[in-house]
Order: structure tokens, then C-alpha cells, then sequence
């Protein structure tokens, strides 16, 4: 009898593990295919913008092709990967998107973040938690911030969905909030922001 129960408890095990594996597997390609699209929506925007670009040549000025970048089309794909590398993620992966996408805060951000971000990690690992961000199309905004010329204060809204063992446990419509400083685009940054702060809030 206790065989049979050990394999019936092995088995139960294995059942969890395929059903977090498969919901791990649905959480990363729905962030690929997200991404894709946001790839593909760019490509169509630059392209257009492209076909519609007066372009004035200065005289003697050596031939070549020129591709001018839209600080636009960068803030947005910038806020995106942030949003997206702290909310979209299985318990295994937050730890390493972390570690990638801090290095584009600003000292002070990363002041405040580390401590979150470390019972964040630890408790997701605890509770097998993965999470999907899932972002309301055409809700990114972008605009001046109050306090200083070089930053921009952007927001997108979306949907959260927090899963842990392998279920959905909690749905929520989300506002996200960014502050963005403007510095100098180089290969280490090529986005040409750093995060000042960072705010979720629940809507409805």
C-alpha cells in the first residue's frame, strides 16, 4: 500500500509540473508573439514615415543612404521593454530579466528597486509565481515632465495576470507610470533613456 500511495503521489507531482511547464510555455509565447507585434508595428510606422520624409541634402554632401531615428518610436519601444521585463515573467526568468533591465535605472531608482525587487524574486520562487502583462493597444502616452526639461513621463494601460502553480489566480486592469530622463543613445544604450521611477496602479 504505501508503494501505491508514493506512486500516487509521484504521479500527482509529475501532473503539477506538466500543467506549470505548459503554462510557462503559453506565458513566454505570448510574450514572443508580443513583442513580435511591437516589431512589426515600428517596421510599418518607420516605413511609412519614410515614404512621407521630406529630405533636404546639404550641397556636397556624400552620397549614401540616411536613417534618421524617431525619438518617439524609442520612447515607446523603451517603455515597453521595461514594462515588460518586470511584468511578464516566470519565476525562473525574473531573476536574470532583473539583472538586465537595471541597468538602464538611475542610481536612485535602483536605490529604491534592489530591496523590492530581491522579496519580489525570493517570494516568486516560493510561490511558483509567473506573471503576464498584457498591453492595451494604443494606450502608451508620452509627455513633458513638470520638473525637469530632459524627462518624459509616459504611461501605458494593461492588463496583469498573476499565476502561480500553474493558475490564474488574479486578473487586473493596470496603469503603468514612467519617468524617463533623456541621455546620450550609445551601443551600451541605445534606447537613449534611463528610468527615474517606475508606478503600478489598479484600476477599477
Amino acid at each position: 500500500m504505501d508503494f501505491i500511495a508514493r506512486a500516487g503521489s509521484m504521479l500527482d507531482k509529475a501532473h503539477r509540473l506538466a500543467g506549470l511547464l505548459l503554462i510557462i510555455i503559453a506565458v513566454m509565447g505570448l510574450v514572443v508573439l508580443n513583442q513580435m507585434g511591437t516589431i512589426n508595428r515600428l517596421s510599418a510606422r518607420i516605413d511609412g514615415l519614410s515614404s512621407r520624409l521630406q529630405v533636404y541634402v546639404v550641397p556636397g554632401a556624400q552620397a549614401g543612404v540616411y536613417s534618421p531615428t524617431y525619438r518617439e518610436m524609442l520612447t515607446e519601444n523603451f517603455a515597453e521593454h521595461v514594462i515588460q521585463s518586470l511584468n511578464s515573467y516566470t519565476y525562473e526568468t525574473l531573476p536574470s530579466q532583473y539583472e538586465e533591465i537595471k541597468f538602464f535605472f538611475a542610481p536612485k531608482m535602483l536605490t529604491f528597486a534592489e530591496g523590492y525587487y530581491e522579496r519580489l524574486i525570493r517570494n516568486a520562487r516560493v510561490d511558483q509565481r509567473s506573471a503576464l502583462f498584457i498591453p492595451t493597444n494604443g494606450s502608451f502616452t508620452s509627455e513633458p515632465a513638470e520638473n525637469a526639461a530632459d524627462r518624459l513621463v509616459v504611461t501605458m494601460h494593461g492588463t496583469s495576470q498573476q499565476i502561480i502553480a500553474g493558475s490564474v489566480v488574479e486578473v487586473l486592469p493596470m496603469k503603468i507610470t514612467l519617468e524617463l530622463q533623456q541621455v546620450n543613445v550609445s551601443r551600451s544604450n541605445p534606447f537613449g533613456y534611463m528610468l527615474v521611477s517606475y508606478k503600478e496602479e489598479v484600476l477599477g
